[in-house]
């Protein structure tokens, strides 16, 4: 994007003449581009702000759902091994089951966008199973059923924000007024080509990071820097596993 950028800027700069680009002109007709320019840079800038900080509880409330599911599943487990040692291996394996689900397949099949029916159907034997608790302990069984609707309630949550992408108009008018901001910076003349040079890639740098922000934001399962990873899920897997063994 710098390098476009820059080979751009220099042609314009010592060849812009040639198409009726004059940095002269520019200077000498300055006026009020610079309060209209400063314009559009707020309306860009509150646009991003909104979208930013919008995505960003999303993010948060995304983290908070992913932790506080691990951490019921883990007190599901907790509880299920005070029944009987039959039963609370059934709830053992149906964890295992689940996490491996979660883990293996609905992370990836959220990424695209849908829905994983096959990790939803791993958890209706547990149905059975706070039954079966019930009948056994019913003061246990209302602890782990109430454990089990915690979980799924953070289960929802998570998934709703796994893929919950801007509105396309929204994204589209943060992108286009990003693109005019670039664009009407080549309108701002200034004579000092190093100042002009280091002015306008200082806009195209805090442009394009922006933008790169909202992306990664918009996409908290794929690779970035907010990237949700299911390792809490994995190492809630292995201390089974360890258990087990």
């Amino acid at each position: 994007m710098l390098v476009v950028f820059s080979v751009i800027f220099f042609v314009l700069r010592f060849y812009g003449q040639s198409f009726g680009y004059n940095v002269d002109v520019l200077v000498s007709d300055l006026g009020g581009l610079t309060y209209l320019y400063s314009t559009v840079g707020t309306i860009f800038a509150i646009f991003a702000a909104f979208v930013i900080v919008s995505e960003s509880q999303d993010w948060n409330t995304l983290v908070n759902a992913s932790k506080n599911e691990v951490s019921e599943i883990r007190e599901l487990l907790s509880w299920s091994k005070k029944l009987s040692p039959a039963l609370a291996e059934k709830f053992s394996q149906n964890i295992k089951s689940y996490l491996d689900s979660v883990i293996q397949d609905e992370w990836k099949v959220l990424e695209k966008g849908n829905k994983n029916t096959k990790t939803e159907n791993s958890l209706l034997p547990f149905h059975n199973l706070i039954s079966d608790a019930f009948k056994e302990n019913p003061e246990l069984g209302g602890v782990l059923f109430t454990t089990f609707n915690n979980i799924l309630g953070y289960r929802f949550t998570r998934t709703e924000y796994s893929f919950q992408p801007l509105p396309k108009i929204l994204k589209f008018t943060v992108f286009f007024v990003d693109i005019v901001l670039i664009l009407l910076s080549f309108l701002i003349g200034v004579r000092n080509i190093a100042l002009d040079y280091i002015f306008m890639i200082c806009i195209v740098t805090l442009c394009s990071v922006i933008m790169m922000v909202i992306e990664d934001l918009d996409n908290p399962l794929k690779p970035g820097e907010w990237h949700l990873k299911p390792d809490g899920y994995q190492n809630l897997l292995n201390s089974i596993n360890l258990q087990i063994k």
